[in-house]
């Protein structure tokens, strides 16, 4: 392949990258994206290798980058584009050398393992969490996402990765044997996803039931966090009242909502504790509380017989910086329905979703930016996939959403001014898995195959005296 030809390459791959990793993937293109570079780099030159990469990272940039500079400015664009076009030019020249020193059957499963790998490494120190994985470019494709029960977001990379590096390998070194056991593990995997996924089915008549009625309230005109809660409340409290009239038994209200000051917050609380009592129902709120102990970013969960609360433990670096973290998990029982309750951004993070396994149905209050309510919703969305459970999200500024147990979104609407959105909520969700059981193991053990198939590299170029 020419020089010009190998470049081109490069580029389209970025270009194809940018859709996977935008804000509205396209799916089948995050399976192809990574093969043009993956031809470009076998057969090229070590300097070659790394210029390819990076021009896919940091082509992979091309639709996020003013996302990212409305959120945060030019810093953020600029470290994670270096961040891109570091990890994209290793991975490309880590595959250029496999591919020259190693069996077919072993170079063919670096890009993935890598993908799958780093991945991982960044879903654990990251203080974004998961967000940017590959993973949730397939949110529309559930048969592939059903791999999240058995490995987390990153088995997902892994399989759609090691696609693109089969065909890359066969189209570049005409490896067809090195093409059956990726085969294999892509169809495997898909087939997995096609029988694990149920066929939906309606409730009979004379079955315990086995949806929940509830409705999502979401108030757009409000700008910010209103530091008047009365104002915000006599918005929300008729809507509450309106859905009690019509028979819903749960209410989910966004994050932050309104503040609630140190010498109003009791009556603010009192006040939807109130109607949860009188109307025995289940009220989900987030509010920016500022009790006696400190300020917190607080989901409070109001019952007939009382009411509990769940501090949010994963913030927006900068925009939340003025919060307490939280500590613990909040899961709770009621009409026989086990909940769990978590604030937006916490749904980022896979360990924290896992601690929630077991439960039916997980709450989130959340605040969306706009342009980003599909893809964190479907952040949150996964999380349900890899541990079982119905996800239900009602965002501001976003999307109010809810999921089933596979990743199916049984609804979806967009927030707007005074919304309020009338949804049935899967209760016979509960599905165990195998990720709620053994959590990252698959992540981490792709990041040491990815090692050591590097150290196998290595040391057959050392014991070749090649230079390289």
């Amino acid at each position: 392949m020419l020089l010009f030809g190998r470049i081109f390459a490069a580029l389209i791959s970025g270009a194809l990258l940018a859709q996977a990793y935008s804000l509205n993937p396209f799916w089948p293109l995050a399976w192809l994206a990574p093969i043009p570079l993956l031809i470009a780099t076998v057969g090229a030159s070590r300097q070659g290798a790394l210029a390819y990469g990076a021009i896919a990272g940091v082509g992979s940039m091309a639709l996020m980058a003013g996302y990212f500079m409305d959120l945060g400015g030019i810093v953020p664009v600029i470290v994670i584009a270096l961040a891109r076009v570091i990890i994209w030019a290793a991975m490309a020249y880590a595959v250029r050398s496999a591919a020259r020193l190693l069996p077919a059957w072993a170079a063919v499963f670096v890009f993935p393992a890598l993908m799958a790998g780093i991945e991982t490494l960044i879903a654990a120190t990251s203080p974004h969490g998961s967000a940017g994985s590959l993973a949730y470019s397939q949110m529309d494709f559930l048969p592939a996402i059903q791999a999240a029960a058995l490995g987390g977001a990153p088995a997902i990379t892994f399989v759609v990765a090691l696609f693109a590096s089969a065909v890359a390998l066969l189209i570049a070194k005409r490896a067809f044997f090195a093409a059956l056991t990726p085969a294999f593990v892509v169809g495997g995997a898909l087939a997995f996803g096609v029988f694990r996924t149920p066929i939906p089915v309606m409730p009979v008549a004379n079955e315990a039931p086995r949806l929940l009625l509830a409705t999502l309230i979401a108030g757009d005109q409000f700008d910010g966090v209103p530091d008047d809660w009365r104002l915000v409340w006599n918005a929300y409290t008729p809507q509450i009242e309106r859905a009690a009239d019509e028979g819903r038994s749960v209410v989910v209200l966004p994050e932050k909502i309104a503040h609630l000051p140190p010498g109003d917050r009791a009556a603010a609380i009192e006040q939807l504790a109130e109607i949860a009592r009188r109307r025995d129902i289940l009220i989900v709120a987030g509010a920016d509380d500022q009790a006696e102990e400190g300020r917190f970013n607080r989901a409070f969960a109001f019952m007939r017989d009382g009411w509990q609360s769940y501090d949010k433990r994963h913030m927006i670096p900068g925009f939340e910086s003025h919060f307490e973290l939280g500590g613990a998990p909040l899961i709770f029982s009621h009409e026989g329905v086990r909940y769990g309750v978590a604030i937006c951004k916490d749904l980022d993070f896979p360990a924290l979703g896992r601690e929630y396994a077991g439960v039916d149905v997980m709450l989130a209050p959340a605040w969306d930016f706009g342009d980003d309510g599909w893809l964190h919703s479907r952040m949150a969305v996964l999380r349900g996939v890899e541990n079982g459970y119905a996800v239900v999200r009602s965002a501001r500024n976003g999307l109010l959403t809810v999921s089933d147990a596979y990743g199916r979104v049984l609804h979806e609407a967009p927030s707007g001014p005074q919304t309020a959105y009338n949804v049935s909520i899967p209760t016979a969700g509960r599905v165990p898995t195998i990720y709620s059981r053994i959590g990252d193991a698959f992540g981490w053990s792709t990041l040491a195959l990815a090692g050591l198939l590097i150290g196998w590299t290595i040391w057959v170029r050392r014991r070749a005296g090649q230079h390289d």
